[in-house]
């Protein structure tokens, strides 16, 4: 329903003097008005990425995985997933803070998905054998049926309709990756099995060396 809806709602209660009918339609005019100030937001974050870039600046890939982590705990440890910061590392080139934004993203997304999986797990790091890294995020969670595995990166798509947000974070994430150069895709046997996204992007440097805990 809309907010037009619930204040025709609203309107009559008010004339009935129907306070608990008052007081649930605010309720309801409320919730919906923070959406639709959450959507007006991440749209107009969506439309700076491109435009509003940072200087590129090299980084370290295994600090920005542990400051995404940090910040997408809430939820990590809400739901007592594990996390694993593995493989090889390598130094990104680019806006800092709008990679930052793709991992915690992803991390996100991945507590979000985690389903009953009884030990949960999340592991993130780059796979640097072939000829470009490519940088992952992976749960053991619901999984994903391989018909929506690129409709998930369009706007407003949500493929569970229950859980929290509004569709816009993998669009955030495809986006700020396709202005580093880059390609991102997700990977899955189906469903309770798991989802892994991949990405990679330009201007990348490999270096020896890892982290595991």
């Amino acid at each position: 329903m809309t907010i037009t809806t619930f204040l025709d709602y609203l309107e009559k209660d008010i004339k009935e003097r129907n306070a608990e009918g008052v007081a649930s339609n605010l309720g309801y005019i409320r919730t919906a008005a923070d959406k639709m100030c959450r959507l007006l937001k991440e749209l107009q974050e969506l439309s700076r990425v491109g435009r509003n870039m940072q200087p590129a600046v090299e980084m370290p890939l295994g600090a920005l995985l542990e400051e995404a982590r940090v910040l997408a705990a809430g939820r990590i440890s809400k739901r007592g997933i594990k996390t694993r910061i593995t493989g090889e590392t390598a130094v990104l080139f680019g806006d800092r803070q709008r990679l930052l934004e793709v991992f915690q993203n992803l991390f996100d997304n991945a507590a979000k998905f985690v389903g009953e999986q009884p030990d949960p797990l999340i592991e993130a790091g780059a796979d640097l054998s072939g000829a470009e890294p490519v940088f992952f995020v992976r749960d053991n969670g619901i999984g994903l049926d391989p018909r929506y595995k690129d409709k998930i990166f369009g706007l407003f798509e949500k493929l569970d309709p229950a859980t929290e947000g509004i569709g816009m974070g993998l669009v955030l994430v495809h986006k700020i990756i396709k202005a580093h150069g880059g390609r991102i895709w997700a990977e899955s046997e189906g469903l309770g099995k798991g989802t892994v996204f991949r990405f990679t992007l330009a201007g990348t440097k490999k270096i020896a060396g890892g982290k595991d805990e």
